[in-house]
């Protein structure tokens, strides 16, 4: 290197130092002026690259040419034009189904369109698979089965531990069913009496029906009852434990993802999740399988996985809308493996578009809705988004605070709803952060791992998992940490939570010239004690304790269940205006077949309402039980029943007329 060029990098150098060095200065010391330090340290970065770039230039590798992409669609279809006739087929099927599920009327059946649904995926899907290797596939994966037997008895064991943690006694806890469970058990039944028809529209607060259909089988088979409109949910979370452990040991190691399948099993916010009719705990089973069969797919070359982690992410999008993160993180990660790994889009480009492929099918006539009602499509974010639903305006001239000063405060409630901020919402209002005081510390050294590792595959995906979810479930969304919106955070924060459990237990191991297996049993004592902790607070503490559903709720669910045993002979007249009506979602799902009549003007001198050809019964709140004078000088015999809550306040009372 000539000396006039070492001077000039020389030079580069130590003003890069110095402005490194003045903008630390201003963050520590001239704290008013950290926009000075931001531009001082972006200045002095940039100086630092020239001189990286200037030492150490990037050398090109020749590598192979860019393949030609319709090439290796073929070679993935065997090179066979039967497999592409039947590829075609599918994906004219699938266009049919969208284009006639967008024109047929909403009260016309779509069980065949659901049916040719199905089936299009199936071709699709079954172009690309290698039927002649299955059987080979079959054996090699019973003979791994056979090689790790107490491993997969153990981890069927934690999902049987796991379904029966949320699938025990689903009538009684959460010790109601809340209004959301109730609409979309309301919308299930609408699903069997035939009243809701497509699959591939969206219901009540713009949720995706096809989660209707699916509650719907569960009502016909098991009756309709709370136990199964809350069964789905059960079962999942068992199903979401098997892919939490294979994602955990193929990217972090067996122990950590035996410790963090116990952590799931036991944790006190994926347990009540796993327990209620709602589709929110679905995100974390479609994310863990998206991005299991993905990185897997895309590691090992493998068509299989990546069909596999196409038809997770097609079918995410009909369930909850946090799901629809899912291939905004996976995006990210894919940007990642393009600037970590030369050659990558290259030499996975054909199993992109294959993945893609089976996703878009899938995902196609839900998709095609939202392209006509985009605003379905951004309802939630419509409606309770800082932004669009005018929030931040309102703070603004509420508190005079800038716009990065409200954001800001968002993001830290977000950001530390595990660690300091509580739900304050009546979805569940555990009156503790979503993780206790020991769990809490461990995921931050966790956390802090992982963003140590970030350069690291497996890390990056955790990091920008966890992220993702606090800014567009929490930060971006009004009174953040709503729980709700967080549960797709759950498989990141329990990894995390153990890999911290597991990094100190192996440093105190390395301190102390331990032998390894001291840190194997710290971190398994650990992940015990944690776990216990949990399911105590959620079943001895939180349960008893009734925080969940909020007041009106528990009115409704007391209410339904009364008027259920009194039997359909009877019309109820409920005085709950303006308070609550007759209409709240938990009380016609309850008492289906009862009769129900909102009074909502207070009664001096008449009940010309009552329908003399039933039975009436009267509900009076305890704000309007004065009106129960008025009906009593028309029935002056009846019943009158009281219904109080455990603190002994009364919540309705009843007047059964003779």
């Amino acid at each position: 290197m000539e000396p006039k060029v070492r001077r000039r990098i020389l030079i580069l150098l130590i003003l890069s130092i110095a402005l490194a060095v003045l903008g630390q200065y201003y963050f520590a010391h001239k704290r008013s002026f950290m926009w000075d330090g931001i531009v001082l340290y972006l200045l002095a970065m940039a100086l630092f690259v020239s001189v990286s770039a200037a030492l150490e230039p990037q050398r090109r590798k020749e590598g192979p040419g860019w393949p030609n992409l319709w090439q290796e669609l073929w070679q993935a279809l065997r090179c066979s034009r039967l497999r592409l006739v039947v590829l075609l087929m599918g994906l004219a099927m699938i266009l049919y189904v969208t284009s006639a599920s967008g024109s047929r009327p909403g009260d016309k059946p779509f069980w065949d369109l659901l049916a040719l649904w199905v089936i299009s995926i199936a071709l699709v899907v079954g172009a690309f698979v290698d039927w002649g290797g299955i059987p080979e596939w079959l054996q090699r994966g019973l003979g791994a089965l056979r090689r790790h037997g107490p491993e997969t008895v153990l981890v069927l064991l934690i999902a049987v531990i796991t379904f029966l943690l949320r699938g025990i006694n689903r009538e009684g806890i959460p010790f109601v069913l809340s209004g959301d469970e109730a609409e979309m058990g309301l919308e299930a039944i609408a699903v069997l009496e035939g009243r809701r028809t497509s699959p591939f529209v969206t219901g009540w607060l713009s949720h995706p029906t096809l989660y209707f259909f699916l509650q719907a089988a569960f009502l016909r088979l098991f009756g309709i009852t709370t136990a199964a409109l809350r069964l789905p949910s059960a079962l999942i979370s068992a199903a979401t434990v098997i892919l939490l452990y294979l994602l955990a040991r193929r990217f972090y190691g067996r122990w950590i993802a035996l410790l963090a399948a116990i952590s799931f099993a036991f944790y006190h916010y994926a347990i009540h999740f796993g327990r209620l009719a709602i589709n929110n705990i679905w995100d974390p089973f479609f994310a863990l399988g998206v991005f299991y069969f993905f990185i897997r797919g895309i590691e090992e070359k493998r068509l299989g996985h990546m069909l596999a982690a196409g038809v997770f992410g097609g079918l995410a999008v009909y369930f909850y809308m946090g799901a629809r993160l899912i291939p905004i993180i996976l995006f990210v990660y894919v940007l990642y493996c393009l600037f970590s790994k030369p050659g990558f889009l290259r030499d996975h480009l054909v199993y992109l578009v294959i993945c893609g492929l089976v996703a878009l099918v899938i995902a196609l006539p839900l998709l095609s809705f939202f392209r006509t009602h985009p605003n379905d499509m951004m309802a939630r974010w419509n409606s309770m988004g800082i932004f669009p639903s005018g929030w931040v305006e309102q703070q603004r001239q509420a508190t005079g605070r800038s716009t990065l000063s409200i954001f800001l405060g968002q993001f830290l409630k977000a950001a530390l709803a595990f660690n300091f901020f509580s739900d304050p919402t009546f979805w569940y209002h555990p009156g503790i952060p979503l993780l206790q005081f020991l769990p809490s510390v461990f995921f931050v050294f966790g956390l802090t791992y992982a963003i140590y590792q970030w350069r690291r595959r497996e890390y990056f995906l955790l990091c920008v998992w966890f992220l993702l979810v606090i800014l567009f479930g929490g930060a971006l969304l009004e009174n953040p940490p709503t729980s709700p919106r967080l549960v797709l955070a759950i498989p990141p924060v329990v990894i995390c939570m153990v890999l911290g459990m597991v990094k100190v237990s192996s440093y105190i191991q390395l301190a102390l010239e331990q032998p390894r297996s001291t840190a194997l049993i710290l971190s398994l004592v650990l992940v015990l004690l944690t776990s216990y902790q949990s399911a105590h607070f959620y079943f001895a503490r939180y349960t008893p304790a009734h925080e969940f559903a909020g007041v009106n709720t528990e009115v409704a669910d007391r209410m339904g269940k009364y008027l259920k045993a009194l039997g359909p002979e009877y019309q109820c007249y409920f005085f709950g205006a303006p308070r609550m009506y007759y209409g709240h979602a938990t009380i016609p799902f309850i008492a289906r077949g009862i009769v129900g009549t909102d009074v909502t003007e207070p009664i001096t001198d008449s009940v010309a309402f009552v329908n003399p050809e039933r039975k009436a019964v009267f509900v009076f709140l305890p704000e309007r039980l004065g009106e129960l004078d008025v009906v009593r000088r028309f029935y002056p015999t009846g019943r009158l029943r009281e219904f109080r809550n455990k603190n002994g306040q009364v919540l309705f009372v009843a007047y059964e007329a003779d």
